[in-house]
C-alpha cells in the first residue's frame, strides 16, 4: 500500500535553498525555510513538493505540512506504530537514542528511499 498523508495545516514559505519532496525543513528566517542539516534540528514541517534552486529565483515557494499526517522519505526501517526519528538529511527512520522524534508512523516501509506516513508531533523532542 502506498503511504498517504492527511493535512490539517499546510503553510506556504519561501525557500532559502533547494528542498526535497517529503523531507523535513527548518525555519531559517521570517517565512523562510531550508533543508534539515542535523538530526537534532528543530523542524517546522515537511516539504510537500520539491523546490529547485532555479525555481526559487522565479518565485516558487514551498508548501510545508506543519500539522497532520505527511508522507515522508524513509532513511531506514519505519515500523507502523513506532516513533519517527529525524535523520540528518530530513528523512525518517525508527527512532534511536539521540534522535529528534517528530511523530509516529501510521504506515511504514523497510525500503530506504521508500515512503512512510507520519502523524506529525512537531517540533518533537530528542530522546
Amino acid at each position: 500500500m502506498a503511504a498517504t498523508g492527511n493535512f490539517i495545516l499546510d503553510k506556504g514559505y519561501d525557500a532559502s535553498g533547494a528542498l526535497a519532496k517529503y523531507k523535513a525543513v527548518k525555519l531559517t528566517g521570517a517565512q523562510l525555510v531550508s533543508p534539515v542539516a542535523a538530526k537534532t534540528d528543530v523542524i517546522i514541517g515537511v516539504a510537500q513538493f520539491g523546490v529547485a534552486a532555479s525555481e526559487i529565483a522565479r518565485g516558487k515557494g514551498a508548501a510545508v505540512r506543519v500539522a497532520g499526517a505527511s508522507v515522508m522519505v524513509a532513511g531506514g526501517t519505519c515500523t507502523v506504530g513506532g516513533l519517527a526519528g529525524l535523520m540528518p538529511d530530513g528523512s525518517v527512520h525508527d527512532a534511536v537514542t539521540g534522535d529528534r522524534v517528530i511523530g509516529i508512523f501510521r504506515e511504514g516501509t523497510a525500503t530506504v528511499g521508500g515512503y512512510a506516513s507520519v502523524m506529525l508531533g512537531l517540533p518533537g523532542n530528542i530522546i
